[in-house]
C-alpha cells in the first residue's frame, strides 16, 4: 500500500498487482467452466487449455494476461449471469464466445512451439489469436477452423482455405495479419508492448478505434514511442521501470481535436492503453504521449487495487471534477485523483516554467480540490481514506511551489474558467428563485442571493470541451505562431470548436476587449454559459473584482436571472448588481 499510494509508480507494487491479476483471471476462467458445466465442448476446450499449460506455464501466464483475453473473459462471465445468455443483435453466439477458450490455448502452444492440433470457432469469417494475430478464412461467418502446429509451421485451416503463418509471426502474409509489436530502447531499458489494431474485444466500446493500421502509420506509432520512451527514461527512469513490468498493449484511436489526445482504460484489460494519435509538434509531442501513458497506466494499477479491496462504497451523489464536462460519481472522482497526482508529479519534475509550471499549476490545483472533497467522506472506506491521505500528505506542499507568472496566471484562468463554466451547466436555480431575483432587479432592489440560493444538480448533456481555456493556454505555451493566428479571426470557432474572440482577448491580457466582446454576446440570443465565467475573469482582471468573483462565484444565477428577463440585460450591471 505504501508503494501504491503514491504519486509515483514502483516496479515492486506493479508486479504485486500484476500477480493478482493473473490469479484474478484464473477465477474468472474456473467461473466460467462452472458456468458451462455439463457442455461438451466446454470441458473438451477446458482440457486443451490445461495441455496448453502444462507444455508451457510461462507462456500460458503471458497469453492469460493478454489484455484481449481479461476482456473476452470478462464479458463472457457477465454474459453467462444473465437469466438469457443466447446471443442479441449486436452479440456473437454463445458456442463462438465459449470457445475462446481453444484460441486462448492455441496461442500458448504457438507462443512455446509445441506441436498440436485443436479446432477453433471463426468469428464473421475470422480466427483470433491473442498476442499472435489473424487469420482470414471466410465461409461459414460462425463456423469452426483447424490450426495445426508441426514443428514450427503453423496453419489455419477452414474448408479449401488454408493460411500458413510466416516464420516471424509479426508479419503480414496472404490471409494472415500478424500482432505488431512496439519497441523502444533507451539508456538501458527497453519497453515492448503490442499495438493492438487486431483484437475483437473493445476496452470501451463506446470509443471509435482506428482499426487495422497501413505500415506508414504503424511507422509513425514506432517513431512516437521511442521520442516518449527516450523522455520517461531521462526525467522518469523509476517509473519507466514500472511501465516495463506493467504495461500489455496499446489500441490506437484516431488524432482528436488539436491539443485535445483522448486516452482510456479499461478495468477488465489489465495494462492496456487506448491512445489517440498525438500531435506532431517536435517539442509537445514526447511529454503529450508520455503523460497520456502515465496517466491511463495509473488508472490500471488502481483497477487492479480496487479488484483486492474496496476505497469506497456505492453512492448516487455526483461531483464535480475539475478534468471532466460532466459531474462524476465517488469512484470516477478517486480515480481522477489517483490518476492526475501522478500527472501533476510529471510536471513537477519538469521545471517551473513554459508548458510544464502550467500543467503542473494546473493539476495540482484540480488534485488539491478533489482530495478536499474526498478526505472527509463518509463512503470511502478506511484504505480509501488511507490511501486519500497519503495522496494528501504527500501534495500538500505543492501549491507553494514557484511556477513562473504567466503560466501561473493561465492556470487560474483556466481552472476558474472550467469550474464557473461547469456550474452554469449543470447547476439550476429553482424558476421561484429566478423568479424572484428578476423581479428584484427590475424593481432596483439589492440581489441579496447570500445563502438563499440552493441550486439543485441537473445535468447537462450539451456541456462540451469545458476545458477550452486550458487547450488555448497550452496553444500559447507551446506554438505561439497558432495562437496569434487564432487571434486575429473573425471566426476562430471554424478553427477551433466553442472558442470565441472574447475568449482569446482575456487569455492574451487584453481584459477590456474581452469584457466588451462577452457584453455583446451575452446580449444576443445564443450565448454559451461560459460567457459569464469569461466575463466574470475579464471583470476581475479588470479591477471590479466583486463583480467578476460574484459571476464567477454564481455564474448560474446570472444565468437565471438573465433567462427569466424579457430582455437580455447589460451583463456588467448585472454583474455589479449581484455583488451588492
Amino acid at each position: 500500500m505504501d508503494a501504491l499510494v503514491s504519486t509515483t509508480e514502483e516496479e515492486e507494487a506493479v508486479r504485486f498487482l500484476l500477480d493478482a491479476e493473473s490469479s484474478r483471471r484464473l477465477l474468472v476462467l474456473r467461473a466460467i467452466l462452472d458456468a458451462g458445466a455439463g457442455v461438451a465442448s466446454v470441458a473438451e476446450a477446458w482440457e486443451l487449455l490445461e495441455a496448453a499449460e502444462r507444455v508451457g506455464p510461462d507462456s500460458f501466464r503471458q497469453v492469460l494476461l493478454d489484455p484481449q483475453v481479461g476482456l473476452w473473459a470478462a464479458s463472457l462471465l457477465r454474459r453467462l449471469s444473465r437469466r438469457d445468455p443466447s446471443a442479441t443483435a449486436d452479440e456473437a453466439p454463445l458456442h463462438v464466445e465459449l470457445g475462446f477458450l481453444r484460441q486462448v490455448a492455441v496461442a500458448v502452444f504457438i507462443a512455446c512451439g509445441a506441436d498440436f492440433r485443436a479446432r477453433v470457432p471463426v468469428r464473421e469469417g475470422l480466427v483470433f489469436l491473442p498476442g499472435v494475430g489473424r487469420a482470414t478464412v471466410g465461409g461459414d461467418p460462425w463456423g469452426t477452423a483447424e490450426v495445426r502446429g508441426d514443428d514450427g509451421r503453423v496453419r489455419v485451416i477452414a474448408g479449401d482455405v488454408s493460411v500458413t503463418l510466416p516464420e516471424k509471426r509479426d508479419q503480414d502474409a496472404p490471409g494472415w495479419e500478424g500482432q505488431r509489436w512496439l519497441h523502444a530502447r533507451h539508456a538501458g531499458m527497453s519497453l515492448t508492448l503490442a499495438l493492438d489494431d487486431l483484437g475483437p474485444y473493445a476496452p470501451v466500446p463506446t470509443l471509435t478505434t482506428s482499426g487495422r493500421l497501413s505500415r506508414a502509420q504503424f511507422a509513425s506509432w514506432q517513431h512516437w514511442f521511442e521520442r516518449m520512451w527516450r523522455v520517461l527514461v531521462d526525467r522518469h527512469r523509476s517509473r519507466a521501470r514500472a511501465l516495463t513490468a506493467g504495461l500489455r498493449s496499446v489500441v490506437p484511436l484516431p488524432r482528436g481535436e488539436r491539443l485535445r489526445a483522448r486516452a482510456a482504460s479499461s478495468s477488465d484489460a489489465f495494462g492496456c492503453l487506448l491512445l489517440s494519435e498525438p500531435d506532431e509538434d517536435a517539442e509537445f509531442l514526447p511529454a503529450q504521449l508520455g503523460v497520456a501513458v502515465l496517466h491511463e497506466f495509473r488508472h490500471t494499477l488502481l483497477n487492479g487495487l480496487l479488484f483486492l479491496a474496496p476505497l469506497f462504497d456505492e453512492t448516487d451523489e455526483l461531483f464535480y471534477a475539475p478534468w471532466r464536462d460532466d459531474p462524476r460519481p465517488l469512484g470516477g472522482l478517486v480515480h481522477g485523483a489517483y490518476a492526475f497526482s501522478g500527472v501533476a508529479q510529471y510536471w513537477r519534475s519538469c521545471g517551473p516554467e513554459g508548458l510544464a509550471g502550467f500543467e503542473f499549476a494546473i493539476w495540482r490545483n484540480a488534485v488539491r480540490v478533489v482530495l478536499e472533497s474526498l478526505r472527509n467522506h463518509p463512503a470511502m472506506t478506511p484504505l480509501g481514506h488511507t490511501m486519500i491521505d497519503g495522496l494528501a500528505e504527500q501534495t500538500e506542499g505543492w501549491c507553494a511551489e514557484p511556477v513562473g507568472p504567466r503560466e501561473e496566471r493561465l492556470a487560474r484562468l483556466a481552472a476558474v474558467h472550467h469550474h464557473a463554466t461547469w456550474r452554469a451547466h449543470h447547476l439550476q436555480v429553482s424558476p421561484a428563485e429566478a423568479t424572484r431575483l428578476a423581479e428584484s432587479w427590475r424593481a432596483g432592489r439589492r440581489a441579496d442571493i447570500g445563502a438563499r440560493i440552493e441550486p439543485v444538480l441537473r445535468v447537462d448533456v450539451r456541456a462540451r470541451r469545458l476545458d477550452s481555456f486550458a487547450m488555448l493556454a497550452r496553444l500559447s505555451l507551446t506554438v505561439p505562431v497558432e495562437f496569434d493566428a487564432l487571434r486575429v479571426e473573425e471566426d476562430p470557432a471554424t478553427k477551433v470548436p466553442g472558442v470565441m474572440p472574447a475568449d482569446l482577448a482575456l487569455l492574451d491580457g487584453d481584459a477590456g476587449t474581452a469584457v466588451k466582446l462577452y457584453s455583446e454576446e451575452l446580449a444576443g440570443p445564443n450565448s454559451r454559459p461560459a460567457a459569464w465565467a469569461g466575463l466574470g475573469l475579464a471583470l476581475t482582471e479588470c479591477g471590479e473584482r466583486e463583480a467578476g468573483t460574484a459571476v464567477t462565484t454564481h455564474p448560474e444565477v446570472a444565468l437565471a436571472v438573465a433567462r427569466s428577463l424579457p430582455a437580455p440585460p447589460d451583463p456588467v450591471l448585472l454583474a455589479h448588481w449581484l455583488a451588492k
